[in-house]
């Protein structure tokens, strides 16, 4: 649905803070099957394997150790907290009209990657969306092509992507996220 809206090549950004791309930080799904359930996830390279098809483009962004430190601490204190982050669907919903909706603790996977490219000092327009992302990026080392050919990681590790909670614990989980954003106390 997103691509279809954006009509841009890629529709999902994260972060990675290892060379090895064995593990990445976003916002997105928590379980392959509730799309619902989403959030703070640490992401296995496997995601976006499972389909053969999945395109993927990484740009390698240099960052000084002060900075690297920064993002670091926030990303350790949002995995810590991952109950108290949610997606934020409101700001998706508005996407398409240039807008943002912004609540506390609560995000889309390009409005994660934006803050902590803004703390790794990449100058990028306001609100940037996932195309001026890229384009901002252009100019550092990128690999690009199909994710099942480059992605081999170490296996889903924390990512809990394809192991979701039952039906009645997946209904009360996304009703706390939902309650959560509705309520702008993610």
């Amino acid at each position: 649905m997103i691509r279809l809206v954006t009509q841009n090549r890629y529709n999902h950004c994260s972060i990675c803070l290892k060379e090895d791309l064995s593990k990445f930080y976003s916002f997105a799904r928590l379980y392959r099957r509730y799309w619902v359930l989403s959030g703070f996830v640490v992401e296995s390279p496997c995601r976006y394997t499972l389909n053969s098809s999945v395109l993927a483009k990484v740009a390698a962004v240099p960052v000084d150790d002060e900075s690297f430190e920064n993002i670091r601490r926030m990303i350790a204190y949002m995995k810590d907290h991952s109950d108290e982050y949610v997606y934020n669907f409101f700001s998706a919903a508005v996407y398409p009209l240039g807008r943002r909706f912004e609540r506390r603790n609560a995000f889309t996977c390009a409005e994660f990657t934006y803050k902590v490219l803004e703390l790794a000092g990449i100058k990028l327009p306001d609100r940037a969306n996932i195309e001026q992302m890229e384009h901002a990026l252009a100019g550092y080392p990128t690999w690009e092509g199909r994710a099942v050919d480059s992605f081999f990681g170490p296996g889903w590790g924390d990512d809990q992507y394809l192991d979701p909670p039952g039906r009645c614990a997946a209904a009360v989980q996304a009703a706390r996220r939902l309650k959560r954003l509705v309520l702008g106390r993610a």
